[in-house]
């Protein structure tokens, strides 16, 4: 009896063009409310308010990034090899976020509030880029769709 190969890949190929739509979603909104952030940011706190939102919305989008290549990784059952490998790259990822916004935030090479409201841009981009699935119009189902009342009678 055989088995069917295990992948290799991170995820199927339409689960990629899906993930990685909702990633564009996600990356745009970032884009977008990281911006009006910076500007915000700017009038607030200078130009260094400015740029410390921007490298804060970078390293949201970069955190998010990562976390999703390694725990898609982590938790897809037909990935058999380099489990181990992601959960020592998912605890150092950890480990030099902490290490790096420590640095940029105690020695003040970022102003804190301006960059906690680059990284706070990217969260509101998660939620936004995940709610416009549920908002956006659905292509029409055909008629053997399961909800169709065709040929029910």
């Amino acid at each position: 009896m055989s088995h069917p190969p295990l992948e290799t890949s991170i995820a199927p190929q339409e689960s990629v063009d899906s993930d990685g739509a909702l990633a564009r979603r996600i990356g745009l909104v970032a884009l977008v409310i990281g911006v009006a952030s910076a500007v915000i940011m700017e009038r607030q706190f200078g130009p260094q308010g400015a740029i410390s939102s921007m490298v804060g919305t970078s390293v949201g989008l970069l955190n998010l990034w990562v976390l999703a290549r390694v725990i898609t990784r982590l938790l897809d059952p037909r990935v058999a090899a380099g489990k181990g490998l992601a959960m020592a790259l998912l605890l150092a990822k950890t480990a030099a976020l902490f290490l790096g916004v420590g640095l940029l935030i105690s020695r003040s090479w970022v102003h804190g509030g301006s960059f906690m409201a680059g990284i706070t841009a990217v969260v509101v981009a998660i939620a936004g880029g995940g709610l416009w699935d549920s908002v956006s119009p659905k292509p029409t189902i055909g008629s053997d769709s399961p909800d169709s009342d065709e040929g029910k009678r």
